[in-house]
């Protein structure tokens, strides 16, 4: 061991300084350390690294959620030119989402592939480029035509809601943030996932380690937490009428689902 390495006892610790909401066994890192010695090497570098990888791996929701908010923007970064295609970002983020992070019941992720030898976010990028590539030889895709296609079906056709989304849409933006802050990590680790990331509920039953029934029950409160949240923001909220409270708050309840993706990729340390 050479003189600027270090102790895998020291890596779990500049791991849970870097990410304090993680909550990863000691015993658990160890083991998923010192499997990687050969390539680790004690590099303190690659120390918050490993911890996150080795969370994602044991599949802690708020593990998973941070790994895809850090990384997950950045997809088009490493895609360069190929990101102009909309449709080609979002098959790779799911991929990324399902192969290379969450996996299967019955596989490991692909992340536990990571040996540590270089950064997380270099196999990353690796990772996606190469998915990227092989998505683009099966298919040719048109830019931005799913984008659109959903965009068109979304119903803003009643004019008073049109009208309240435009007035509004500031108010209600600031009022979702900070609906969004005060949930507790795993709750907005569980919409982030469901919401922006696209996890299905039986895969998020299986990683937060409860029934899909219960998975699916904790996922309408936490939703009518978050209008709740809403609605109190917005009763503080400048600019906003007494008289058009409640068409507001209708607004908020109609439109949920689309800003939850918005706001949510926002939030820090979701």
């Amino acid at each position: 061991m050479s003189l600027a390495s270090i102790p895998a006892e020291r890596a779990y610790e500049i791991g849970r300084d870097t990410y304090p909401a993680i909550d990863l066994s000691r015993d658990v890192f160890i083991m998923f350390a010192n499997a990687r010695a050969e390539t680790w090497k004690g590099n303190p570098d690659r120390a918050a690294d490993m911890y996150l990888a080795c969370a994602c791996v044991e599949r802690i929701p708020v593990a998973i959620a941070e790994f895809l908010a850090t990384f997950g923007e950045r997809i088009p970064l490493y895609l360069g030119k190929l990101a102009r295609n909309a449709d080609l970002v979002a098959e790779v983020r799911q991929i990324l989402v399902t192969r290379c992070v969450i996996g299967d019941p019955d596989k490991p992720p692909a992340l536990t592939a990571y040996s540590a030898t270089g950064s997380l976010e270099g196999w990353l990028r690796a990772t996606v480029v190469r998915e990227a590539l092989a998505i683009n030889r099966a298919r040719d895709r048109n830019e931005g035509e799913v984008e659109a296609a959903l965009e068109a079906q979304i119903p803003w056709v009643d004019h008073e809601i049109s009208l309240f989304k435009q007035i509004y849409s500031e108010p209600v933006s600031r009022a979702f943030a900070t609906a969004c802050a005060g949930l507790a990590a795993e709750d907005r680790a569980l919409l982030r996932l469901h919401y922006v990331d696209g996890v299905t509920t039986a895969k998020l039953a299986t990683m937060f380690g409860i029934s899909r029934a219960t998975l699916i029950r904790r996922l309408a409160a936490t939703r009518e937490a978050l209008v709740d949240g809403v609605k109190a923001a917005l009763k503080v909220a400048s600019g906003v009428a007494d008289q058009d409270f409640e068409s507001i708050l209708r607004l908020v309840k109609s439109q949920i689902d689309l800003r939850l993706s918005a706001v949510l990729k926002s939030v820090e340390d979701v």
